[in-house]
């Protein structure tokens, strides 16, 4: 399927302010232009950003029970209790278990963690791993990136076993009975910033136990920021808002982990490929992170705390090998439920709303990467449900307009277990109920969604003018708005008009768009990712405007700009299909389960009625070629139009009209090949003198021998006699034609002019031969240039 086009919301701001402030400080506008646009309107806001701030994290004793965290974690420390830090399976809560267990350990604790296995406990804390917890010795425990949700699991703990909850997840209406909450998200807490990952959480209960140790005045700045590198890669895996204090932590961790005394860290990022001196947000991103989270999808994520933890090089070396070759069979785990979940769509009556799919074979751990790239595809909330004989488990994604946790939270009466955020939950319910939450969650969305927030969006921060000219200088100014990440988007920037050739496939599975892009008297090497069916929209020399992310490739020792396309618009974006080895209806069937309104010009309206899945006529429209004279002028829609036959009608005039109907996709489904036989069959239909001749002669030493039916006759020589050519030679009187019986008459002297239909069919056969002869020699280029 094409990905649905991009809406672009392009910002703008006060150009003269800009450079005015790049004066001031010494950078480029480019760099000002984009923090004006995203609220920093003066040096000093600037500055801190750009450099940060003299006062970089917010006292941690401002966090609603953090002394009283503080204080039992001394006491435990003092008394050589059992502490086990309590995590999740994800990357954060993988760096906040470790950052955590390092930090105590170097107290001299007696401490260790407890990772709970994905496919048998699931998420959180649950009643069997406290009890084994508590069995083992533990008096303490402490969690890191979940718990906030366990209300009946701590509950039913050990009544001698005390639990501190540290989450960032959304905060329940009854909370747990836990010694002590740590959770920036409490209704009365003081914190002033609430958007900390889980391992932020972990790092400001350290910085808090650092300045207790210390033995610091409450108001001083705490001065602990080791192990920066284990929280930048949590927050950056994470998602959360790179700002505030999240953008210290990782502008710090970055920087820490350029040379990390973390053995297992630098193993990790030596067989990710990552090098110290490159490493960015994005490093994390697409190169450290998913091979954490791997272990803990497949395997048990308790692996990967080794990693993290280990002093011993030998082992991390042989840990990270593991993770490395879990991630690669995750890659293909992934690629194989991705398969089977669009099977299941294709089954679909039409894919609107929401996508809400099931199956008893598909690895928990995996579901969610899954559900993302769904979400990417078809911008609908997405969940999918691993089903285990009673029980079903899944991971939900959402677009930007729904609030993931309060639509499942609605459900929640039939649900097992939820949690999670805006965007990504998860999710426990009875196998039993699937059917009724699919139809639930589905009505919900429709209920709180407009059309329009189905339409994915494109921030574009700055269109370049002038000749078109990016710089290496820009893009390492540009450098200074890292790190990037969720609400500090790496910047987009767009070209208006400009000229686009070389557009090919590339990449081991050809699913990537590369193609060279012209500006003024500047040239780029574009890349467009997971993008190749855009193809059948591409052609030599073709305009439009392109936004994208510039970046700096480095080959043979030589730097120059690449563009890393997001988004390509035309005012009409015309799909060209003629000449590929695809099914028409089967594209047809697949654009029609996306598209609620769709246009389909045919020759013939009750046949494709006929032929097209019944689930689709409301969402399909079929329209005769010979009607479009009649269709109204429209001047606000957005639908798009399939040409499925070969059009009997001049092309240019009919993508006239469709850009005059502001209509913004066209779909070209018919084959050349349909072309070339209609203006084969045309002498047939429109007989000449010499196509005449043919079937005169046929058709007459046929009745010689009896009458004839006249559908005996069309089939038998179909290949030369056409109906017209037998009504012809009625009208001329060779030839008798009652009750479609054919039989011989008397034969008069006459000129084929002498039949009206026949002048009319000659005329008919020079226009429609111009059309299709014009119509078969159209280029995309030669449609869509006027």
């Amino acid at each position: 399927m094409i990905a649905k086009e991009r809406i672009w919301e392009i910002r703008e701001y006060d150009e003269h302010k800009a450079g005015c402030l790049a004066a001031e400080l010494g950078i480029s506008p480019l760099v000002t232009g984009i923090l004006l646009e995203r609220g920093l309107n003066d040096t000093q806001l600037m500055r801190q950003f750009l450099y940060g701030s003299p006062v970089p994290f917010h006292d941690p004793y401002l966090l609603k029970d953090m002394e009283r965290t503080v204080a039992r974690i001394e006491k435990a420390l003092q008394e050589n209790e059992q502490i086990t830090v309590y995590g999740d399976y994800d990357v954060d809560g993988i760096t906040a278990s470790s950052l955590l267990y390092i930090y105590l350990q170097g107290r001299g604790a007696k401490v260790a963690t407890y990772i709970p296995q994905r496919k048998s406990e699931g998420y959180g804390l649950n009643d069997e791993a406290l009890k084994n917890i508590a069995d083992g010795g533990t008096t303490l425990v402490v969690t890191v990136d979940c718990g906030i949700s366990g209300l009946h699991e701590v509950q039913n703990a050990p009544a001698f076993l005390d639990i501190i909850i540290t989450d960032h997840h959304t905060v329940p209406e009854i909370l747990p009975p836990a010694y002590a909450i740590v959770n920036a998200k409490q209704a009365d807490d003081r914190y002033p910033f609430k958007d900390l990952s889980g391992v932020g959480i972990a790092f400001k209960l350290c910085q808090a136990l650092e300045l207790s140790r210390q033995q610091k005045n409450r108001g001083e700045l705490p001065d602990w920021e080791e192990l920066t590198e284990l929280a930048a890669l949590g927050t950056v895996a994470d998602i959360v808002p790179l700002v505030d204090e999240n953008r210290e932590i990782v502008r710090r961790g970055l920087t820490a982990m350029k040379n990390t005394k973390l053995v297992g860290l630098r193993a990790l990022m030596d067989v990710s490929g990552c090098t110290g001196k490159d490493i960015s947000s994005e490093s994390i991103g697409f190169g450290l992170a998913p091979r954490l989270n791997a272990v803990g999808r497949l395997e048990h994520a308790q692996r990967a705390v080794e990693l993290l933890v280990t002093k011993d090089a030998d082992k991390a070396a042989e840990i990270a090998a593991e993770l490395n070759q879990e991630n690669a069979l995750r890659q293909e785990i992934s690629r194989h439920i991705l398969a089977e979940a669009e099977a299941q769509l294709a089954q679909e009556k039409h894919i609107d709303t929401a996508i809400v799919l099931a199956n008893s074979g598909w690895h928990q751990g995996v579901i969610g990467i899954v559900a993302s790239r769904l979400v990417e595809k078809y911008h609908l909330p997405t969940i999918l449900l691993s089903i285990s004989d009673d029980m079903a488990k899944g991971s939900c994604r959402s677009i930007p307009a729904l609030n993931l946790y309060e639509a499942i939270a609605a459900e929640s009466d039939i649900l097992t277990q939820f949690g999670g955020h805006h965007q990504a939950a998860g999710l426990t319910l009875p196998t039993a109920k699937v059917e009724e939450f699919r139809r639930r969650f589905k009505e919900y969305v429709r209920t709180h969604l407009r059309p329009e927030d189905y339409q994915p969006r494109q921030v574009v921060d700055c269109v370049i003018k002038d000749k078109g000219e990016i710089t290496i200088q820009d893009l390492e100014e540009l450098q200074l708005l890292e790190p990037c990440g969720c609400s500090n988007p790496p910047p987009v920037f767009a070209f208006r008009h400009a000229l686009l050739h070389n557009s090919r496939a590339i990449g081991r599975e050809q699913k990537h768009l590369q193609f060279t892009l012209d500006k003024g008297d500047f040239s780029y090497r574009s890349i467009m990712w997971n993008n190749a069916e855009l193809l059948y929209f591409m052609y030599d020399n073709m305009i439009a405007d392109v936004a994208f992310q510039p970046k700096i490739n480095v080959w043979r020792d030589e730097a120059t700009v690449q563009l890393h396309a997001v988004s390509i618009k035309q005012e009409l974006s015309l799909g060209d299909f003629r000449n590929f080895a695809v099914d028409k209806w089967q594209l047809l069937t697949a654009l029609g389960r996306v598209h609620n309104h769709l246009q389909v010009f045919v020759q013939n309206k009750l046949q494709a009625e006929a032929l097209i899945d019944k689930q689709l006529t409301a969402y399909v429209k079929f329209i005769e070629y010979r009607d479009l004279k009649n269709m109204a002028d429209r001047s606000n829609s957005s639908d798009a139009v399939v040409l499925l036959d070969f059009p009997s009608i001049s092309l240019l005039d009919l993508v006239k009209k469709l850009r005059h109907n502001k209509i913004n996709k066209l779909y070209l489904l018919y084959k050349q090949q349909e072309g070339s036989l209609l203006l084969n069959e045309l002498p047939i239909n429109c007989p000449n003198r010499e196509a005449m001749a043919v079937a005169y002669k046929r058709v007459m030493e046929e009745i010689a021998k009896q009458p004839l039916h006249l559908t005996q006759v069309l089939e038998c020589y179909a290949d030369c006699v056409s109906e017209n050519a037998v009504k012809i030679m009625a009208e001329l009187g060779f030839i008798t034609l009652k009750d479609d019986i054919i039989e011989k008459n008397i034969i008069k002297r006459c000129q084929l002019e002498d039949s009206p239909l026949y002048v009319r069919l000659q005329q008919q056969r020079q226009h429609l031969e111009t059309i299709y002869k014009e119509n078969l020699r159209l280029s995309q280029h030669d449609l869509l240039r006027g």
